[in-house]
């Protein structure tokens, strides 16, 4: 997952170095693993390892797949980070500053009811002091804490959800629904009163397609996400279908974790971190995994 900074001069992202060897009935075995909290230009230039934030976990950390997940908040200047599918040194919700000082382990994952506990998709309110995240356990579910992980709340009831995002206002928040059938944009206010699905619903043209990855303009109007094959852009007011996104991202697979900026959006693909324009027509792709000079690492 990539983030701006706040005046977006800086893509802020998680690496790892290093490899695993996976025996069957016996514990991985890592060799040389490091995690790094890096930056890089917003061109792609002037790569960074800012500071290694863990050395040889108990297990690796998919950093290009849903294990990571992070969201930079432009007031506090700090990042909130999830990890999942990495054993329990390092599952759950942190904390940390932009230069990797001061890293808190906010959340840790529990059993709640039988069920192992997940958290994910954190999103910052614009303000710094709440997180909103999705927490699974019998259900995919959203919740919130504060900067200091306490005063955890659930606070849509039983509404299943994932992948919340909160407006630039911090008013609102868009998510992810699961009614059982598909997965389907929803928009509710910050309390999670008021939830109803996007586009409108007399609009059924990406219904039926499911959603994902949803992300807010930075004016708050618009909110870009992915329903099957299509990148719809939909009206954050009216619920109505602005236009589908005309770029092809397909050439860069699968085009995931978008955040927009002011200068364009920001993404993961499997071929490494994508960057578009601001009218969303072209994109490049400023960071490829590649091996680390003088070592025969991915990173």
């Amino acid at each position: 997952v990539a983030q701006f900074n706040d005046v977006e001069d800086e893509v802020y992202f998680i690496k790892q170095v290093g490899s695993f060897t996976r025996r069957k009935g016996s514990p991985d075995i890592g060799h040389g693993i490091s995690i790094w909290l890096c930056k890089m230009k917003a061109d792609g230039s002037g790569k960074i390892e800012i500071k290694e934030l863990w050395k040889n976990p108990n297990y690796p950390i998919d950093t290009q797949a849903q294990s990571t997940w992070m969201c930079v908040n432009a007031i506090t200047r700090k990042i909130a980070l999830s990890i999942t599918y990495a054993g329990s040194d390092l599952t759950g919700l942190w904390t940390l500053n932009l230069d990797g000082s001061n890293l808190k382990h906010l959340l840790t994952r529990t059993q709640i009811g039988g069920h192992r506990q997940q958290i994910d998709s954190p999103s910052w309110t614009p303000d710094g002091e709440w997180i909103v995240y999705r927490e699974e356990t019998d259900a995919m579910r959203l919740a919130k804490c504060d900067k200091n992980g306490e005063n955890n709340i659930r606070f849509m009831g039983d509404e299943t959800g994932s992948q919340p995002r909160v407006s630039p206002d911090g008013k609102q928040i868009v998510y992810i629904h699961h009614n059982g059938v598909a997965s389907i944009l929803y928009l509710a206010t910050i309390d999670g009163s008021n939830p109803h699905p996007l586009p409108a619903p007399d609009d059924k043209r990406y219904h039926t397609h499911g959603g994902t990855y949803p992300a807010w303009s930075p004016d708050g109007k618009r909110i870009l996400y992915t329903g099957g094959s299509s990148r719809p852009i939909v009206d954050a007011i009216t619920g109505g279908i602005i236009r589908d996104c005309d770029l092809d991202l397909q050439r860069n697979t699968t085009w995931g974790w978008p955040h927009w900026g002011r200068q364009g959006i920001i993404g993961f693909a499997v071929r490494g971190i994508i960057f578009t324009d601001l009218e969303i027509k072209e994109a490049k792709v400023i960071g490829r995994p590649a091996r680390r000079e003088g070592t025969g690492n991915r990173w």
